[in-house]
This record gives structure tokens, C-alpha cells and sequence, in this order.
């Protein structure tokens, strides 16, 4: 029997895996180079293609429409990224496109926009295989539009105690609302730890593999926050987290937390740093 080899091995898996169709839209020609040859280390990923004009971009959507499209936040002739998007979720050539933003600025303001203009996956600069992947997977990924139902649950959940319904409002906007089939992972063992969670509705499993079996280490239950210790201490996750059942999830991303001049980004600072604290004291005794 013939035996693969690693490069055959790899090359079979990503073949497997392979289903995303991805197009760059980027001005500077070096940006699309670089990003064009990340992407095509990413598994998920079977084609890449680029432009560098807005003008070019409905002849790309129309050639094939890609399930992604990537965007660099500045855009040609000082054009709006946001309205671009926009423009081309309201045009049925652009219909069914999922959109990632890359850029160096990545704040609350700009990821509120974005959210705002229809805009799920975030792509920050310099970026890395690992952050590409978790910009593709948030674009891709199954989103909660309905905020005032989802309002309704997080006002009972003790982690945003304290904060006023416009503030929730706010962070239902600049944050991702996600629904979890059963059986589908929220994050995998070695991932980026660049966001916590706030379980909104449902359980969650972190499990961990030992020894070739698998062991659910906590199940995680409705108001619960967990993913947080990756943000402290900026690790890869130690364990898989995986939907027992249908979930509501809210993601807050690091960098919404980081952002100390903003007062939502505050308050979300202290109640994480009381979260980790009563974690730590439970740990010791």
C-alpha cells in the first residue's frame, strides 16, 4: 500500500476542506500579494482572487460570486469602505457575499460601523494565518439578527449588571450575535484566544482530548462567560468548546475591551476583571 506523504497528506486535507471562494480588494498590489499567499495556506480556502479597483468589482462578483470578499478599510479615492459594502449587499450581484474588513485601526467605532453596514468578519493588520482564519470563520458563521430578543435575554444576565439598555444596545451592535447548531464548535484547541464569550441561551461543552478519548471538562450553562483567560494572558485556547444544543452567543472581541477611551469598553474591563478574580480565588481556595 502506497504511503502519502506529509506534503500529499496535507495537500489531500486541504482538498477535503477546501470550499471558500475568496476575492481581495485592495489598492496596493505588495497588500494583495501578501494576503493572496496567507490565504492560500488556510485549509477552508479553495480560490483567491484580487483587485485593486471598485471599478473592476462587479465584473469579479459577476464572473463568479465568492462566498467572501475581503476589504481593505482604505479603499481608492478616499471612497467609504462602509457604503461600499452597503451598495453591494442592496445589489443582487453582491447578494449571498459574505465581507471581511482589514485594517491597522481596528477600534469600537470602526467594528460598530461595520456591524452596522453588514460587516462580520474582521481581519486586523499586520495579520497572521491564525487571524485570517478567524475572519473567515466569523464572516461565514451563523448570525443573530433578532436584538430585541437577545436584549431581552442578556438584561437577566448577571455579567451586564450595571449596564444601562442603551449600552447593551450599543454592544449587541459592535459585538457578534452568534446561534450554534448542536454539535458545532464555538473555538478549537490552539486557536486564537482574541475574544470571550457570553452564553446568552443554551450549554456549551468544553471538552478536552486525553489520550486519544475525549472528556467534557465543564458544561457550560446559560449567563455563563468563559473564554476569558485567553484574553488575560493572550494564549492559544487549552480545550474545544462545542454547542450541547441549540446556543445564543455573544462574542466580545479583544480589541472592543482594549479600547480605553471608550465607556462601554471600560465597563467591560471591570466586570472581566471581577470575573477572573472570583475565578482565581475559587482555584486557591
Amino acid at each position: 500500500m502506497a504511503v502519502l506523504s506529509h506534503a500529499e497528506s496535507m495537500a489531500a486535507e486541504k482538498e477535503k476542506k477546501a470550499v471558500l471562494d475568496v476575492v481581495i480588494v485592495d489598492p496596493r498590489p505588495e497588500n494583495r500579494s501578501l494576503l493572496k499567499s496567507a490565504l492560500r495556506s488556510v485549509l477552508t480556502v479553495k480560490t483567491v482572487r484580487e483587485t485593486g479597483t471598485l471599478a473592476s468589482i462587479g465584473q469579479v462578483l459577476a464572473e463568479a460570486r465568492p462566498h467572501v470578499m475581503i476589504l481593505e478599510q482604505e479603499l481608492p479615492d478616499k471612497m467609504d469602505v462602509f457604503q461600499v459594502v452597503r451598495k453591494l449587499k442592496a445589489h443582487p450581484v453582491g447578494k449571498g457575499t459574505n465581507y471581511v474588513l482589514m485594517s491597522s485601526n481596528l477600534n469600537t467605532e470602526v467594528r460598530q460601523k461595520g456591524m452596522e453596514a453588514g460587516i462580520l468578519g474582521y481581519l486586523s493588520k499586520p495579520f497572521d494565518v491564525l487571524g485570517i482564519e478567524a475572519a473567515l470563520r466569523d464572516a461565514t458563521s451563523s448570525v443573530s439578527t433578532n436584538h430585541k430578543e437577545t436584549l431581552n435575554l442578556i438584561r437577566k444576565i448577571t455579567f451586564f449588571s450595571g449596564f444601562k439598555d442603551l449600552e447593551l444596545v450599543r454592544l449587541l451592535k459592535i459585538c457578534h450575535t452568534k446561534t450554534l447548531k448542536p454539535g458545532e464548535y464555538l473555538f478549537r484547541e490552539g486557536d486564537r484566544g482574541d475574544r470571550l464569550y457570553v452564553l446568552v441561551a443554551g450549554n456549551v461543552e468544553i471538552v478536552k482530548e486525553r489520550e486519544e478519548k475525549e472528556e467534557v471538562l465543564v458544561t457550560m450553562v446559560s449567563g455563563n462567560v468563559f473564554g476569558e483567560m485567553a484574553i488575560v494572558d493572550s494564549e492559544p485556547r487549552s480545550a474545544d468548546a462545542r454547542a450541547a444544543g441549540p446556543c445564543i452567543v455573544i462574542e466580545v472581541n479583544a480589541e472592543i475591551i482594549n479600547d480605553e477611551n471608550d465607556i462601554l469598553a471600560l465597563k467591560i474591563f471591570r466586570k472581566l476583571a471581577i470575573l477572573v478574580t472570583k475565578k482565581l480565588r475559587s482555584y486557591t481556595g
